[in-house]
């Protein structure tokens, strides 16, 4: 049966409600906190709620971390077929969100950020899978040489392939754009992320939204969605518009994991992209709307909040 493969990093996350970040030096009290699985499980989590088959091939420790991050993965269904990091545990996320429903991060590298070299060139990936790659990825050493190596292994290939690019892309070597591209992938960026890359490939980030997404897809010859929040999204053919619901925000942590993980889930049924991306608008959206990281509404809910767009 076709899945939702997901290669990114499953981490702990550490988060605290605040009012506004501390000055240097200085303190503040939290009025909300919690200890939760974050990073790649709040994609993973998106897509069991629409009721995707969904794995995760990353990398887990051994440790106190990475028992919490298997427990959480079992709990909703999730297999894990990755690889095992000894003697070193699982990393963490320190998540703060302010009154204004932004959210600031502190990240440690542990073990899901070393995945041996080969291990993913010799996972055995059908056709009709749905491919989750992160941008997040490209920042550690051995998950970029790992992932660069699977990208030309399976170079061409005709299945769904998500590129979530993320805050980080200024700094992904050009060897991995490169090598990200030979999967033929959607590329998916906030409105801050497509400006960094257009940075990047010297191209015109034009304040028409729907002009930027079509200079990056010229320049990148690939399908490009910019997400804007809650001016809802463009995607590069033709610089169709997809809309989006207006909610009042909480969070924002994690919704942009929620829109990729729902977005991948009904790619996975064989759904048309446009209306895929109306229910992952729907659910970036609903999820900001709960404090926390993995606040993927339930099917009903998001397919409710289609009907009423």
């Amino acid at each position: 049966m076709a899945r939702v493969l997901h290669f990114g990093q499953v981490i702990i996350d550490f988060t605290l409600l605040i009012d506004a970040l501390p000055e240097s030096g200085g303190d503040v009290f939290a009025s909300d906190s919690g200890v939760h699985a974050g990073g790649g499980y709040n994609v993973l989590y998106a897509a069991k709620q629409m009721g995707a088959d969904a794995v995760y091939a990353g990398a887990v420790g051994e440790g106190p971390m990475a028992q919490l991050a298997l427990k959480a993965l079992d709990e909703i269904g999730i297999v894990f077929c990755g690889a095992r990091v000894p003697s070193m545990d699982t990393g963490i996320c320190v998540a703060m969100t302010d009154s204004s429903g932004e959210r600031t991060f502190v990240s440690t590298r542990g073990a899901e950020t070393h995945v041996p070299h080969d291990f993913y060139e010799n996972l055995e990936v059908a056709d009709d899978d749905v491919v989750y790659l992160s941008g997040y990825s490209f920042a550690h050493t051995d998950n970029r040489i790992a992932l660069e190596r699977f990208a030309r292994a399976h170079a061409g290939r005709s299945g769904f392939t998500l590129f979530d690019v993320g805050p980080m892309v200024g700094s992904i070597e050009q060897s991995s754009l490169d090598a990200v591209a030979n999967l033929n992938p959607l590329w998916s960026l906030n409105e801050r992320e497509s400006a960094i890359l257009c940075r990047r490939l010297a191209v015109n980030a034009s304040d028409d939204l729907a002009e930027r997404c079509t200079n990056l897809a010229d320049a990148l010859s690939a399908r490009v969605l910019l997400r804007a929040g809650e001016q809802g999204a463009w995607l590069s053919a033709g610089a169709v518009y997809i809309p989006t619901p207006t909610v009042s925000v909480a969070d924002t942590n994690g919704a942009g994991d929620a829109h990729a993980g729902v977005l991948c889930a009904v790619m996975l049924e064989g759904m048309s992209l446009e209306k895929a991306l109306k229910l992952a608008n729907c659910a970036g959206a609903l999820s900001t709307q709960k404090f926390g990281p993995a606040t993927c509404p339930s099917r009903a809910e998001l397919e409710e909040a289609y009907r009423a767009l």
